[in-house]
């Protein structure tokens, strides 16, 4: 009789069980969720793949490949008015009908906002000016704070919305809006307006610490939080903070803030130490420290370009390697052309990717047109990613998920093809 009640138990949670863990999508499974399952299961995931000498190198070779991303601390002191005209002058983003506050934008609103961008007042030859960012703040396709939309009642996906920036950025200044709002600048790997009261400027030299920090604290967390000045400022992972020294249980940093003549102005901060969240330089480049960075993440709200203090896909994968000193473009399509060891999935059937996905090492990356997930291994036969999930379609229905999941490649897109079928390259970065 108890061998009988032993077997009925094993055959009810048998049914129980697996179906939770073979389901095709998204999981929850509670091992599946977690870094240290795939680390425990990631054969050589503490290998070094790059030291700090070949990162290095690697950065260098993104610069090359990748004409979002640049090198601050070799930039010229000068550049091209009608290359930056050009830039600016890229109004594609207004010809389509859009929304503002779920009302149709008229013409003369998408003129008034040509206007402020100012080309007319673009030198021949522009000279750069320093700043240093210091707040996390928003890098926009035009010099307005309004978000536009494609559709009334979407509040998500603002088309003038391009990244989001850290604190203690260093960034190089070209133009000025008509307003005297807006900022035209460079980032390490974008172009755009800023806000300019988000940015504060500051000499070559000064700036040079923030580009080439000695020391400097690296966010491995989602996220920490500063007070500065009377505010509460969020640095997202990847961020990085000057060091000046540290006690027992505290760090010592710099924050930057704004002065009143929009100068920069340096305050020194109390840090608390804690591993999970900060780490004195870059983390060593193994791929799983890029699973855990990764997990940090899981389950937190897809933000499109930063927005809402989420990450969407690409800005998920930007976070995670720059913890350990890799700077990517930050769009998922530049990340998909950048430097590494990319893999083509074009004309294979879906055995064949399967076999080249599960000969990745954890941590790389699957692209597919306008989305990037991580690689994080396999179990039993089934690969799995995480990323962070706009939409996928289900028996003919749109599912919005919107944040960071793991789910494996049985995901369907609008066309009806799985994403293992949709996937188009993948890219070990080293």
């Amino acid at each position: 009789m108890l061998s009988k009640l032993l077997s009925l138990c094993l055959l009810v949670c048998y049914l129980v069980f697996v179906p939770v863990i073979a389901q095709a999508g998204i999981t929850n499974f509670s091992k599946f969720v977690t870094a240290e399952y795939w680390q425990t299961n990631n054969k050589n995931g503490n290998d070094v793949i790059m030291d700090k000498f070949q990162v290095a190198d690697f950065n260098r070779k993104i610069c090359t490949v990748s004409p979002t991303v640049v090198d601050l601390a070799s930039y010229p002191k000068t550049v091209s008015g009608v290359s930056i005209k050009a830039k600016i002058s890229n109004y594609e983003v207004l010809n389509d009908d859009l929304y503002l506050h779920g009302n149709r934008v008229s013409d003369n609103y998408k003129n008034i906002i040509r206007t402020q961008t100012n080309v007319d007042a673009i030198p021949s030859e522009v000279k750069v000016q320093y700043a240093v960012t210091v707040r996390r703040c928003n890098l926009r396709n035009l010099p307005t704070g309004e978000g536009l939309f494609h559709f009334p009642s979407d509040q998500d996906f603002d088309i003038l919305q391009e990244t989001t920036i850290d604190p203690a950025e260093p960034i190089a200044v070209f133009h000025t809006s008509t307003n005297g709002y807006f900022y035209y600048v460079q980032t390490v790997n974008y172009i755009g307006w800023v806000s300019k009261y988000d940015i504060a400027f500051t000499d070559k030299n000064t700036w040079m610490q923030y580009v080439s920090p000695k020391r400097f604290l690296v966010v491995t967390g989602k996220n920490i939080t500063i007070k500065t000045s009377g505010e509460i400022v969020e640095y997202q992972q990847g961020a990085k903070l000057p060091l000046e020294g540290e006690q027992s249980d505290t760090y010592f940093a710099t924050a930057p803030v704004r002065g009143k003549n929009g100068k920069l102005s340096k305050v020194r901060v109390l840090v608390k130490k804690n591993p999970a969240n900060l780490y004195v330089g870059y983390l060593p480049y193994t791929s799983n420290n890029l699973i855990a960075a990764a997990f940090k993440f899981y389950d937190t709200p897809y933000g499109w370009g930063g927005l809402k203090s989420g990450v969407d896909c690409s800005s998920l994968i930007y976070n995670v390697y720059r913890t350990v000193g890799i700077y990517l473009p930050h769009n998922a399509n530049e990340q998909e052309t950048s430097s590494g060891i990319h893999y083509s999935f074009a004309g294979l059937g879906s055995e064949k990717r399967d076999e080249i996905i599960k000969n990745l090492k954890p941590g790389a990356c699957l692209f597919m047109d306008g989305h990037v997930a991580m690689y994080l291994g396999q179990s039993g036969d089934m690969p799995y990613i995480i990323h962070s999930l706009g939409s996928y379609y289900e028996g003919g229905q749109r599912h919005r998920p919107m944040k960071v999941v793991v789910s494996d490649l049985n995901l369907n897109r609008s066309s009806g093809l799985s994403f293992l079928e949709s996937f188009t390259n993948a890219v070990e970065f080293r």
